[in-house]
Formats: structure tokens, C-alpha cells, sequence
């Protein structure tokens, strides 16, 4: 049998437009694995309510593999070392993940690359970072010229297609349970309320992305009103990576 493909997920928290799980899936069985790791960003470690959407984000990812015969197994601690030790548990020796640029990320990335075969990609840009330079070569330093570029570079590259039905390892590594990394607020909830306001997941992100493509023609003028509501509320979709600006350029441009 094929041996085991590891998909790390960060920021990528989503099925569609998932460059490092759709190549893993074209390769093997799939073992997709979050990895809380507190200590690898320090001071700039999630917060109190980014612990909060990760919690019900990590909740809805786990219920969309799920449907495709797949499962999240989620791990605390050093990413390096668990993903490591996830490794050898399954017998796995490649691990496919989305580029993060991160200081921490990257020095991250560097390190496991030092121990298993880490294939990295890019997918949560419109286009990679680095990839709009000058003619001789440099970064833009004034921001029309670069857009002028930017938009000179479009469209960016076809989404590509979620695998409809995962092969599952021979063994399933054991995992977390998610409500024992306590991300929601337990004595004072301050949240109270988000759950109202707030959908949070893949599908609750392509569902927030049509209702604004109604809108989308008033966004010049209307964003300049406090009192309506018609900016797009993607914000942090986007942030955890549940929709990509690939996906919402083809919607709206494509």
C-alpha cells in the first residue's frame, strides 16, 4: 500500500482550493493534522478571540473531512517534533503543507525540512509574495505601480477541486479532543453573542462570499458609510484560511 501523505494545516482551514491536501490526496491516503503550537509565534500566539474562531473553525473542519471518509487529528505542542513523531507513528515520509511567511513559520518549515520530506505550496495568496517585482528585478516601493503590476499578472490560477472521498490510512494515529485545548472563555464569556452574529467554517465563508457578491457594486460608495452594512465580512475567513482570494477573484471577476 501507498505510504501515508500528512497534510499540515495552519492558516488553510478549508477542503476547496487546498493545494497541499490536493496534491497529498493524489498520492496516498491522507492523514490531515492542526498542531496547536503556543510556543512557536511567542508574543504573537492567538489571542482570546482568535482562540475562539479556531475552536468552532477547527469544529466545522473536522466535520467536512468527515463527509469525505477523512479525519483532523489534532496535536498540542512543538510542531516540528509532533509532526515528527506523527510521522513515524503512520510511516509516513512526506509531509505536504501551504507556504506560510511567518518569521516562526518559516524557521518552522526550515527546521522539518531538515527531517522528513516537507513539500510546501502556495495557496493562500492571489499571487505568491515575491512574485510582482520591477523590471530590474526589486520590490515596489510605491503602491500604484505595484498594483498597476498586480493586476497586469491576473487572473491568478485556477481553484482547484477538493477530493470528494479521502483513502484513509491503515491505522488512524490517535488525536486530541478539542475541547480539551479549552479555546472558548469558561468563567466570564465575553463571546457571548459571537455564535449569533458569526458563521464560522468553510461553508459559512462561500455563504458570506455570495451575499456580498450582491453588493459588491456599491462597495466604492457604501464603504464609506458607517451606517450600512457593505463591506464583505470576510476578514477572518480569510485570516484562517477557510476561503482563499483565489476562490473570490474567480467568483467576482472570473
Amino acid at each position: 500500500m501507498t505510504k501515508p501523505q500528512i497534510v499540515w494545516l495552519r492558516r488553510d482551514l478549508r477542503i476547496q482550493d487546498n493545494p497541499a491536501l490536493y496534491h497529498a490526496s493524489q498520492n496516498g491516503p491522507v492523514v490531515a493534522v492542526y498542531v496547536l503550537d503556543d510556543a512557536v509565534a511567542g508574543r504573537h500566539q492567538y489571542g482570546g478571540a482568535s482562540r475562539w474562531w479556531l475552536h468552532y473553525s477547527l469544529q466545522s473542519l473536522q466535520k467536512d473531512f468527515g463527509k469525505i471518509n477523512g479525519k483532523l487529528v489534532l496535536r498540542r505542542g512543538n510542531s516540528t517534533l509532533e509532526l515528527c513523531k506523527l510521522a513515524e507513528e503512520i510511516g509516513a515520509e512526506t509531509i505536504h503543507a501551504n507556504r506560510h511567511y511567518e518569521p516562526w513559520w518559516r524557521q518552522a518549515q526550515g527546521e522539518l525540512k531538515k527531517r522528513v520530506s516537507l513539500k510546501l505550496y502556495d495557496g493562500n495568496f492571489l499571487l505568491p509574495p515575491g512574485s510582482v517585482r520591477t523590471r530590474t528585478g526589486s520590490d515596489y516601493k510605491i503602491y500604484t505601480p505595484f498594483a498597476k503590476a498586480t493586476l497586469s499578472m491576473l487572473p491568478p490560477r485556477g481553484v482547484l477541486p477538493g477530493p470528494k472521498d479521502l483513502l484513509p490510512p491503515e491505522s488512524c494515529p490517535k488525536s486530541d479532543r478539542l475541547e480539551s485545548w479549552v479555546l472558548r472563555p469558561e468563567n466570564l464569556n465575553w463571546a457571548n453573542g459571537f455564535t449569533e452574529f458569526w458563521e464560522i467554517g468553510e461553508a459559512a465563508a462561500r455563504n458570506r462570499l455570495q451575499r456580498w457578491k450582491g453588493k459588491v457594486d456599491d462597495y466604492d460608495s457604501g464603504r464609506n458609510f458607517p451606517s450600512v452594512e457593505k463591506t464583505s465580512l470576510l476578514s477572518p475567513h480569510l485570516h484562517f484560511g477557510e476561503i482563499t482570494p483565489v476562490q473570490i477573484w474567480h467568483e467576482l471577476c472570473g
